[in-house]
């Protein structure tokens, strides 16, 4: 005879909150030391995932990391990592003094940039290194489609070696595949040689409008939420009701009710 114990009765919990726990791990999907890390999404040069990149960097920052931030779509603001650092309650000069930037108007600048990394990495010890942008410079003109291959297989070569090398966590960003300003034999490598990635997309319309991830290695996806207290950041469906003191937000929420007289 088998013994059949009672299943407890499921608690009341809202979707979003029930699929988290049923794996979506936060932890999951971080930069890690010795691998690059892809991430592509919506925009120009996937500026749509400048923020996930940024979100990262603020918290090792906040660890009292260094980090190397290598611009190739000429659109970088360092104004952007200061409300993250504020939230994270990190003093934001010391924080931002501790993030090396550099920025690439041609690509061959790009090139030079990315060959002296591994200099830069054996003095600063630094943790990760992020390049935004390293396709945008490859649909320049006077770059022959020959050309822009072989320096991108040089690119990710130098990226490769460092993360082995020093065991740093490098993370590059680029555009989709379907996007008109990506070259998709490009993008391809990319894909080819990285070892993550993360793939984001557009959902809903308007005021409803979301950016929804996917890390593809684990198959995790949800919406990003990027101002809430795990450590670095968290999947979420849309839920109906935010209670503060359930979630524990860094960020403040103003009631809109107002008090009964």
């Amino acid at each position: 005879m088998i013994h059949m114990e009672p299943s407890p009765t499921p608690l009341k919990r809202n979707a979003s909150l029930t699929r988290r726990l049923q794996g979506i791990d936060p932890m999951h999907v971080q930069p890690q030391p010795g691998q690059l890390y892809h991430l592509s999404g919506p925009g120009r040069a996937g500026k749509t995932m400048r923020s996930v990149a940024e979100h990262w960097v603020c918290h090792a920052l906040a660890g009292g990391e260094l980090v190397h931030w290598v611009d190739g779509a000429c659109r970088i603001d360092p104004a952007r990592f200061i409300p993250v650092l504020e939230a994270l309650g990190t003093d934001v000069e010391s924080g931002l003094a501790r993030l090396y930037l550099s920025r690439g108007f041609t690509l061959h600048q790009l090139d030079r940039q990315l060959e002296r990394l591994t200099d830069e990495i054996a003095i600063t010890r630094s943790s990760m290194v992020v390049v935004d942008g390293v396709l945008a410079m490859h649909g320049d003109d006077a770059i022959s489609p020959l050309e822009s291959r072989l320096l991108l297989r040089r690119h990710i070569g130098f990226l490769r070696q460092l993360a082995h090398r020093w065991n740093v966590a490098v993370v590059v960003i680029t555009g989709t595949a379907r996007s008109p300003h990506t070259d998709s034999r490009c993008f391809a490598y990319i894909q080819r040689h990285a070892q993550n990635h993360l793939e984001g997309a557009w959902r809903g319309q308007r005021r409803n409008k979301r950016l929804h991830l996917h890390h593809q290695r684990s198959g995790l996806h949800g919406q990003w939420l990027p101002f809430f207290s795990d450590p670095q950041m968290r999947f979420l469906l849309p839920t109906q009701r935010l209670s503060p003191q359930e979630h524990g937000s860094t960020v403040g929420v103003l009631a809109l009710h107002h008090p009964e007289r």
